[in-house]
């Protein structure tokens, strides 16, 4: 048996960033307690674990995993239960850490799509594995709905941009990508890619060579994301590497409205 799975983390790099909130006249009596600090709290760091085990919550803003089953290649794919998006923690500070900045809030991030499905594709023989989610910070909402009750509540989710991904993992036999349509939609999403998984310091196969993962990664360009293909079964030693890693430390928050598709890193299997 061989077991496939897919787990994605969205993560804010710096050590904090700016809460508008907090600007807005009438402070926590007008907008409630997201008006606490100037900041929100980031999970502070840029790089991320080598596998998806080495995440624990709070450090992610959303995550989500994908896992199925086969007894044998062109089988039908037995997924897990539990793909839903799981949220992690939006934290307001009084300030900034460096200078000493404590949570004064925190509130469970706003999910606001959450798809996950797994399929054999006979045309083209691999197995297709399809991760949709996004989620916002609800400290916007949550300011409106205290401002002005259930309407402004609305308006803040509806104004209040998403972080996002849609993933495509394709799993396959053979080393060659024979679709054509397919080798042309990579070599356009691979024109301005923000991966840079390659940089990261991991094998760079799962164990074989005869065999192949790849497809795409739409994602916002705020915050980071990290994407990991695990392979297990079949006497194999089970691997778990990153195949698409997006840093985000450069860049800011207001990036988080602009999305793009990229080719995920291409990995023998």
């Amino acid at each position: 048996m061989l077991t496939f799975r897919v787990d994605v983390f969205a993560w804010i790099p710096q050590a904090d960033v700016p809460n508008p909130i907090h600007s807005l006249p009438g402070g926590v009596a007008r907008w409630g307690p997201g008006a606490c600090g100037p900041r929100f709290g980031g999970d502070g760091f840029v790089t991320p674990p080598a596998t998806h085990a080495g995440w624990t919550r709070p450090s992610y803003r959303a995550k989500q995993t994908l896992a199925f089953k086969i007894q044998r290649f062109g089988a039908r794919p037995d997924a897990d239960a539990g793909t839903a998006v799981v949220p992690g923690l939006t934290t307001v500070l009084t300030g900034p850490r460096s200078a000493g900045g404590r949570v004064c809030t925190s509130l469970t991030p706003t999910v606001t799509r959450s798809q996950a499905s797994a399929r054999w594709m006979d045309s083209d023989e691999w197995y297709e594995m399809r991760l949709q989610g996004a989620a916002h910070d609800p400290i916007p909402e949550a300011a409106l709905k205290f401002f002005s009750g259930g309407a402004g509540s609305t308006v803040g989710s509806a104004l209040t941009p998403d972080l996002e991904w849609d993933l495509t993992i394709r799993i396959q036999l053979d080393k060659e990508i024979r679709s054509r349509l397919t080798k042309l939609r990579y070599g356009v999403a691979d024109v301005m890619n923000l991966d840079v998984s390659e940089q990261l310091t991991a094998p760079q196969n799962f164990g074989g060579t005869a065999n192949l993962v790849h497809g795409l990664a739409y994602v916002r360009r705020f915050p980071s994301y990290v994407v990991y293909v695990s392979v297990s079964g079949d006497g194999r030693a089970p691997a778990c590497l990153p195949v698409y890693f997006a840093d985000a430390s450069r860049r800011s928050l207001g990036e988080i409205i602009v999305g793009q598709s990229d080719l995920i890193r291409q990995l023998a299997w």
